[in-house]
């Protein structure tokens, strides 16, 4: 079972979005996918129409008050499934957050739920905290939404110090899945210079194909408690973005080899 810590040092640069359109995306490639929150403001339980923590998730299973299969939240589409952070006061949110980074609670439920799933995408909280690293520390791959502005182009090299902290020091098998460039305006000239420096600075592979772009519909989507591919009956061109973003990282995951024939198929038979 892959694990993909979508994590990122600051906040607004979609980590929810990606994480929940990802994770259905993955799903309808036929993928049996998990959506994992572990950020104690409950975003992706607000982003799917849920009341405020109006559901048991994570922070239930940590006081032993639920058990694992009655947090699980099933989906219109069969493949995916949800688990979302719980009821967290958020006057105890440092508690949750301590009870989650020293209980082995996280690493076991991720292999009770190894045999009944093969992905599952872990939206982190913002910041590179110790929930964060909790995450990367139990997790295979990573994947970090970069916001297309300058700010948060400076944080990248905090993120990937702490990445190679955590696969030095606690998780070897950890690896870089890569950035994706979200919140993208292609009118903006310091959207621009932010991908054109990313594109040149990083190495060939480390930034995904898939941008994604700054759009009213992702909001249009929140406020429906819906992601983009279930909004509407012909869902909006946007949604198709997060398909390709699910083939970039199959693609990574599970790499071509070089013996296996990939050349031209014949249209005929």
């Amino acid at each position: 079972m892959y694990v993909i810590a979508v994590a990122s040092q600051k906040g607004g640069v979609g980590k929810t979005t990606i994480s929940l359109n990802l994770g259905l995306a993955l799903a309808r490639a036929g993928n049996r996918a998990l959506v994992l929150e572990l950020d104690a403001q409950g975003s992706l339980g607000l982003s799917l129409g849920l009341a405020d923590r109006a559901r048991p998730g994570v922070a239930e299973l940590l006081t032993g008050a639920e058990r694992l299969e009655s947090v699980l939240l099933r989906t219109r589409d069969p493949q995916l499934q949800v688990l979302t952070v719980g009821r967290v006061d958020p006057t105890t949110v440092a508690g949750f957050e301590d009870a989650l980074t020293r209980a082995p609670v996280l690493p076991s439920v991720l292999a009770r739920l190894a045999p009944d799933f093969d992905l599952v995408v872990v939206d982190c909280p913002a910041g590179l905290g110790k929930v964060t690293t909790r995450a990367l520390e139990v997790a295979t791959h990573a994947l970090l939404p970069l916001q297309a502005e300058p700010l948060a182009l400076r944080s990248v090299g905090q993120l990937l110090a702490v990445i190679d902290r955590v696969r030095a020091e606690t998780n070897p098998r950890l690896s870089m899945l890569g950035m994706v460039l979200s919140m993208f305006d292609r009118q903006a000239s310091a959207s621009l210079d932010v991908a054109e420096t990313l594109w040149t600075r990083f190495p060939d592979g480390i930034i995904l194909d898939t941008v994604i772009p700054r759009d009213e519909a992702f909001l249009e989507a929140s406020l429906r408690g819906a992601p983009l591919l279930l909004m509407q009956k012909r869902p909006p061109p946007l949604a198709r973005v997060f398909d390709q973003l699910a083939n970039d990282v199959l693609v990574r995951l599970e790499p071509t080899s070089p013996d296996d024939d990939d050349g031209p198929i014949s249209l005929l038979l």
